[in-house]
């Protein structure tokens, strides 16, 4: 299995050990905490949880990164603590679904619920980038969007990025209909498997499968994608806002080098 579940206050993290063992800090959290600004409705509460989660990787970073997600291909580069714009919870960039850094100490932060998390590191040149790819941002290539800024900026090969593709609504579980199956076709209708009728109405896609085949265009090696294999609809450690609706929280990516 290539993700851990571990448990700390009784409290569950999902640990990849691949990263782990090229010491990045990272996890995604579980539905056991909801760390949405909007979702959770009360900021002491969030900054708790994520005192909870630096906690549980050992860490005491500088400062957090948000992004205000709006569902784009906007990734943000963090060169220093002084960034963004104040924030509650650390510093953000407004209209940003990526963070990139190669900077120690310092912790990046992605949301979801069923959008699909992705972690790209570059064991060599150690720079990590923290996505947030919604089904949009997979129709965008955000993930691509991140390697190529990964390499411009930093120098970095694709041969060298670990990518982990994380617990994401799953290939039974995300049901479209034709305004955006059609869109899904237009841009990976080239893909086997990806896209499949379920019946008159509705299709079936999978985001995960999507986002691996474009890593694997854009150079990186099979032996370096993980997939979580959990989907956020079914599993019930996890928040789905397609199976909880108005009571869906938040999960969240943290990173720190």
């Amino acid at each position: 299995m290539n993700y851990r579940l571990e448990i700390e206050d009784s409290i569950r993290y999902i640990v990849v050990p691949r990263l782990e063992e090229l010491g990045l800090k990272h996890c995604f959290t579980t539905r056991d905490m909801d760390i949405g600004i909007t979702t959770n409705g009360q900021p002491e509460k969030v900054n708790e949880n994520l005192k909870k989660v630096f906690k549980f990787l050992k860490v005491n970073p500088l400062v957090l990164y948000n992004g205000y997600q709006t569902h784009s291909k906007n990734i943000a580069i963090i060169e220093d603590i002084n960034q963004g714009e104040e924030y509650d919870f650390g510093r953000y960039f407004p209209d940003t679904d990526g963070l990139i850094t190669d900077k120690p100490n310092i912790a990046t932060i992605t949301r979801f619920a069923d959008c699909t998390p992705i972690v790209l590191f570059d064991k060599r040149k150690r720079v990590v980038a923290n996505i947030h790819s919604g089904w949009k941002g997979t129709l965008q290539r955000i993930g691509v969007h991140g390697v190529r800024m990964m390499k411009d900026h930093y120098g970095s090969k694709p041969e060298d990025i670990v990518a982990v593709i994380g617990p994401t609504i799953g290939k039974l579980d995300f049901e479209v209909e034709d305004d955006v199956a059609s869109q899904f076709k237009e841009e990976f209708g080239y893909m086997e498997d990806v896209i499949k009728k379920k019946d008159d109405i509705k299709t079936l896609i999978d985001l995960q499968t999507i986002n691996k085949n474009i890593l694997l265009e854009e150079g990186l090696l099979i032996e370096n994608i993980e997939i979580i294999n959990l989907s956020t609809v079914v599993t019930d450690f996890l928040h789905s806002f397609r199976r909880d609706r108005n009571d869906f929280g938040l999960m969240g990516s943290v990173a720190v080098l």
